[in-house]
């Protein structure tokens, strides 16, 4: 999708009435950036109030850091009441994304996005979309919007909206455009360099390091492919994490990894090639059974336990990466297997 005319963000905003910012489950740094962005520029430039609404745990300790240390809060479980909000905006995911559950009753006034897009045929039209996978992160989308509208992010804003680019960048490294290196180059001049550090080396519990523990001996090493499929897990966080981690083991292309938490079994893909596409790769993984999205060499996704137990879903996703990979168990080891 191209970029829309920025101007017109402002004719769908309403003239009375508080705005409800929403996000994906389990939101990153990415997504409370761009959250924090866009209050900051209804607040601002409209003199809007906004709420925000956070679903799912925050559990992972360098998201909660991040949560914390800028107070970003969030509306209680339940306690969003359609009668108190003039609209809805929706960062960093679209609304027919399985894990983004949004309130009835709200209309929808917006999307800020920078995730391949897929058609929802039962959608209406959104006053103002915009969607672009060009960007290597929806924080950047949101300070091309505050460039446009002239409005200065204070220092809690600039830290926010730097973490959001520096995280789904891996710091310009990963799917970055010259605007997130702008984004990045000039948020990072207004950041709290304190904070931007504790956010980077958060505490971490004795449960982190045991699931990193049971992550190594989990893990499959196909020679191209590191594939670790847990049973229960921490947080749909760790899954993410533990696919970056092994990512990083030298000579791997591809890292998948997934877990159960809250009812579903979450996966994360992870992939280190020239040109590759994680989200193809993860649709077909998953297949029907699965929903997932992605942006260049990371993808993340689920699948509802229910029908399927824990070990009819680790054989599903073993045996469907494997056939998208062209591999076999021929040459598997472990990873935790003595040499």
């Amino acid at each position: 999708m191209s970029r829309p005319n920025l101007e017109t963000f402002s004719s769908i905003l309403p003239e009375n009435g508080k705005i409800l910012l929403c996000t994906h489950r389990h939101p990153d740094p990415d997504g409370l950036g761009a959250l924090v962005g866009i209050g900051h520029l209804l607040k601002q430039k409209f003199a809007i109030d906004t709420d925000l609404l956070l679903e799912g745990r925050i559990r992972r300790a360098e998201n909660i850091t991040m949560r914390d240390l800028l107070s970003i809060e969030a509306m209680p479980e339940g306690g969003v009441d359609p009668a108190n909000y003039a609209g809805m905006i929706v960062v960093d995911s679209q609304p027919c994304f399985s894990h983004t559950p949004l309130p009835d009753g709200i209309p929808l006034l917006a999307v800020f996005d920078h995730h391949d897009g897929i058609t929802d045929e039962g959608a209406g039209p959104i006053p103002f979309e915009w969607v672009d996978s060009e960007f290597g992160a929806t924080s950047t989308m949101v300070y091309e919007l505050l460039k446009h509208y002239d409005t200065h992010p204070d220092r809690r804003t600039a830290t926010a909206l730097f973490c959001g680019v520096r995280y789904d960048t891996n710091n310009l490294l990963r799917g970055a455009t010259p605007a997130d290196e702008e984004a990045f180059r000039t948020l990072e001049l207004n950041a709290d360099r304190q904070i931007i550090g504790a956010i980077d080396q958060p505490p971490l519990s004795r449960e982190y390091f045991k699931q990193m523990h049971r992550g190594i001996n989990d893990c499959q090493d196909y020679g191209t492919l590191l594939l670790t499929l847990m049973d229960e897990v921490i947080s749909p966080e760790s899954v993410a994490e533990i696919a970056d981690w092994f990512l990083r083991l030298e000579g791997q292309q591809w890292s998948l990894a997934g877990g159960a938490c809250d009812g579903r079994y979450q996966v994360s893909l992870r992939c280190d090639m020239s040109g590759a596409d994680a989200y193809p790769a993860l649709r077909h993984i998953l297949g029907e059974q699965g929903a997932c999205g992605g942006h260049g060499r990371m993808a993340g996704g689920q699948i509802e336990l229910g029908e399927m137990s824990i070990e009819e879903v680790k054989v599903h996703i073993k045996s469907r990466a494997l056939e998208y990979l062209s591999l076999s168990d021929n040459d598997v080891q472990s990873l935790a297997a003595k040499d």
